[in-house]
């Protein structure tokens, strides 16, 4: 019955396969990344034993939603405010805090909580981002791919938790934010 209102009002060519994507990572072994359309759920499995699952519902009007949901393929999800996307750690909800992605890169940065330890993926470059545990630095991710995939170095002392949630958070929030000229002249 869903499905067939989907395609009535969104249209029929919006996909409804999960997207699936492998981020092997040296240090700590296989992440699956399963990424739903709409609503758009995300979930990331791997050597940590808990299940990482972040959710945003889509805000756009149905007219929009077909556009929109094309546009941006899951795992990615674009928030419309700090915190329009849910995190869950084995079922049970988790601090997340998305930013106020207003003109600067500082206000892209995300912060969330997990195993109780405090995270914050802090965007240094457009495509560039390092992620700190407890206010120290656990690793630099990157990308070079406009955040198709994901590329981390770690710094002593990372673990696999450490691993999870960089991964959860920056493929799916994604790594990187332009700054403020760039952020000022989409504006205009």
């Amino acid at each position: 019955m869903f499905d067939k209102l989907r395609k009535a009002v969104v249209g029929g060519d919006v996909p409804t396969e999960p997207v699936v994507v492998r981020i092997q990572d040296s240090g700590f072994g296989t992440f699956i990344v399963t990424g739903e359309w709409d609503p758009r759920v995300v979930t990331v499995t791997g050597p940590w034993q808990a299940t990482v699952r972040l959710s945003a519902p889509l805000q756009v009007p149905d007219v929009l939603k077909r556009h929109v949901v094309l546009l941006i393929r899951p795992p990615r999800i674009v928030p419309t405010d700090r915190h329009a996307v849910t995190l869950t750690i084995d079922g049970q909800p988790a601090p997340l805090d998305c930013g106020r992605r207003a003109l600067r890169r500082a206000t892209f940065n995300v912060r969330a909580s997990a195993a109780g330890r405090e995270y914050l993926l802090r965007h240094e470059g457009r495509w560039r981002a390092r992620l700190e545990r407890n206010g120290q630095q656990v690793s630099r991710l990157s990308t070079s791919d406009r955040g198709a995939t994901l590329h981390a170095t770690y710094q002593p002392g990372a673990d696999v938790v450490d691993a999870t949630v960089g991964v959860a958070l920056g493929l799916v929030l994604g790594v990187g934010a332009p700054g403020f000229l760039r952020n000022l002249l989409a504006v205009l």
